[in-house]
């Protein structure tokens, strides 16, 4: 009861302080939501049985690895904002790091496909799990569906109707905080409290780490707000939202641990955070439940919207917008039904870690080609390492089961 009660009061404490004016009208918080949604957004549900399963105990401890080279790949991004875009606009940026700009533009093309079709097969899991089926082809058929009403509605009518709904998705994980700090907090207080029995991670198990980039994907986002904030005030959120999501979800991980002592489904493990919600509050279920559909498909028809109108920007408007559509529900439906959930995960990590990869040698570059950077070499060196972790994921992450 007490549970119930705390999860449900941080929830709407939360929600009601994010919607508030003050909130709403700051600039530093428009910019920095934006990144921040997306980098907790859809995998923040899936992430804690995936790493539970695969590093056992150290689950929080490879989140936290996740977190930092998320951080690492984002200076690489920053770095951008403040030196590419103005040589950009300015026609002066050196040719090979140009040509690797535009390259990565297709890379992020490709990616927005594949988290598209990881945000709508979670969606088709998630809808299952709430009326407590596991069934893959039932779950393939829905992502299907919903991929195909993209196509026709996207091309015919666009997506303007949809909101945002950040505040409620930021508040509903702050309640699941909050309940399970209480929980493990009385599991210590009435002497119970232990960590699960697991093996120790092989090599395998960390490979399927790199898998799981996706998960703390979302910070590029600022890299294409530039007609909406100015190029220091994207630098200074991306940083925001990186440290705060990073924090969120550590503590989520090392909060997580005690439930994993319950066990997981036989079947499903991506939504099994839904099944051991139930143990820390009994209203915890329904809200996950309403968070998960919401992200997943307010995620997808983001990162639709975003991929339609870059290869429209791409291909100087050869392909319309309704066109991307049709291209992003045919590549999905390609993926879906030639792939599990876990293969889904590592192909989008993978391919946003191509257009990280990119990105970081567009730094790396930039940094060593222009004499007005201070500290180039230094930069170039680092920026050389961000793009070599980021390759790694491309040819080292497996999905988890594979």
């Amino acid at each position: 009861m007490i549970a119930n009660v705390i999860v449900i009061f941080t929830t709407l404490l939360l929600t009601l302080l994010l919607f508030s004016k003050p909130v709403e009208k700051s600039s530093w918080w428009a910019a920095t939501v934006i990144p921040l949604a997306s980098i907790i957004g859809s995998g923040f549900l899936v992430v804690a049985p995936i790493l539970q399963m695969s590093m056992g105990r150290y689950a929080a401890f490879a989140m936290a690895g996740l977190v930092l080279v998320a951080y690492m790949i984002g200076a690489a991004i920053r770095f951008n904002i403040r030196w590419v875009e103005p040589k950009l606009a300015a026609g002066t940026l050196h040719r090979a790091p140009w040509s690797l700009e535009k390259l990565s533009q297709w890379a992020l093309a490709f990616a927005y496909i594949v988290s598209v079709t990881y945000y709508l097969s979670l969606f088709g899991d998630f809808v299952l799990r709430g009326v407590n089926v596991v069934n893959p082809v039932l779950s393939h058929t829905i992502t299907s569906a919903v991929l195909i009403f993209i196509a026709v509605y996207g091309q015919h009518r666009g997506f303007n109707f949809l909101g945002r709904f950040e505040a409620l998705k930021l508040g509903i994980i702050g309640g699941l905080l909050a309940g399970l700090a209480w929980g493990n907090w009385k599991a210590w207080e009435a002497g119970i409290w232990h960590l699960p029995q697991t093996a120790e991670p092989s090599l395998h198990d960390w490979r399927i780490v790199l898998g799981m980039l996706i998960v703390v994907q979302g910070f590029e986002t600022s890299r294409y707000l530039g007609d909406k904030f100015p190029p220091k005030l994207r630098i200074r959120t991306m940083r925001y939202a990186q440290w705060i999501s990073g924090g969120i979800y550590v503590v989520y991980l090392a909060l997580m641990l005690y439930y994993f002592n319950y066990p997981l489904p036989p079947q499903g493990q991506d939504t099994a955070i839904i099944t051991l919600s139930k143990h820390v509050a009994t209203v915890l279920p329904v809200m996950l439940l309403v968070l998960a559909l919401i992200a997943q498909f307010d995620a997808a028809i983001a990162d639709a919207q975003g991929g339609s109108g870059l290869m429209e920007e791409l291909s100087a408007r050869r392909i319309t917008l309704g066109m991307g559509y049709v291209i992003i529900a045919v590549g999905g439906l390609l993926i879906v039904w030639t792939s599990n959930i876990f293969q889904i995960i590592t192909y989008a990590s993978q391919a946003f870690a191509v257009y990280y990869m990119l990105q970081s040698m567009v730094a790396a570059l930039t940094a060593a080609a222009h004499k007005d950077i201070p500290w180039r070499w230094l930069k170039f060196s680092g920026f050389t390492l961000v793009a070599s972790i980021a390759a790694s994921v491309v040819f080292f992450g497996v999905p988890a089961g594979g």
